[in-house]
């Protein structure tokens, strides 16, 4: 049992390492990658790199502890994954927490939603769509060209047939109180009486097509929606990392155990 034990946790700490090693070859090869110039790109770069070196070292340090049958490496390493556990555990109850809120308002006899700053949870404006972040964020908009997309859409009952996803409704139109005329799907004229509403919004239009509603409120919601939808789906995600992280655990604790000098019976 014990070369079982030991054995299981060098194969998972293998592919925890391979995991770990791609993760940094995608980050570097963003980085140096003449397409990666860009800030959005540059942006997750580092993430990808810190989370990839800290797989790796830990990987290492359970592949050194189990094959040598090292318990002082082991406890270690044991106790860095029991930290991940309480992590993921805490990050699934805080997601579900700052997302809960975050209900669109349906546009009659059109296909799609406007949405309001205010239907949100306080931490996710305050640390998401704050000044710092929103350049970052404007980049990655900017970069992906999404508002591109609805240029399909020959006339203005083409538009509004459309099913917008809340990225497109926020950031590459103005909002529907304002009562913008269309010209295209990314060009729209203002009333010759003013705007319809006070929406400050709709001052904040533009239509520079690199600009357009990058700046305004509903599309710093646009962005909230679509992480709300992001981490909903990230749930089962990081429900699957836990459970692998658990197996993980559960493992290299039976190795310190078959590994002690009077070797203590572990089913796994």
């Amino acid at each position: 049992m014990a070369k079982t034990s030991n054995v299981l946790t060098t194969i998972l700490n293998v592919l925890t390492l391979l995991l770990g090693v791609l993760l940094i070859f995608g980050a570097i090869w963003t980085t140096v990658h003449p397409g990666g110039e860009t800030l959005c790109e540059k942006t997750f770069a580092k993430p990808y790199l810190f989370t990839g070196i800290f797989l790796v070292v830990l990987a290492v340090l359970g592949i050194v502890g189990a094959t040598f049958k090292i318990n002082a490496i082991l406890y270690i390493y044991s106790a860095v994954l029991l930290i991940i556990i309480l992590g993921l555990l805490a990050f699934a109850i805080f997601a579900l927490v700052v997302t809960n809120k975050g209900i669109g308002k349906a546009v009659s006899g059109q296909g799609f939603q406007d949405y309001r700053i205010g239907d949100y949870s306080k931490w996710l404006k305050k640390h998401v769509v704050n000044e710092n972040n929103w350049a970052k964020i404007k980049s990655c908009l900017s970069d992906s060209r999404i508002c591109m997309a609805l240029a399909q859409s020959k006339n203005s009952g083409d538009f509004y047939r459309r099913n917008l996803n809340p990225l497109e409704s926020g950031c590459c139109k103005p909002p529907g109180d304002c009562k913008f005329l269309f010209v295209n799907a990314t060009y729209w004229q203002a009333p010759k009486s003013g705007p319809g509403s006070n929406d400050p919004d709709c001052a904040t239009w533009s239509n520079n097509q690199k600009k357009l509603c990058y700046n305004c409120g509903s599309c710093k919601v646009g962005v909230l929606t679509n992480m709300r939808h992001l981490w909903r789906g990230f749930a089962v995600l990081n429900f699957s990392i836990l459970i692998f992280v658990i197996v993980i655990y559960s493992v290299s604790c039976c190795a310190i155990r078959n590994n002690q000098a009077i070797p203590e019976p572990c089913h796994i």
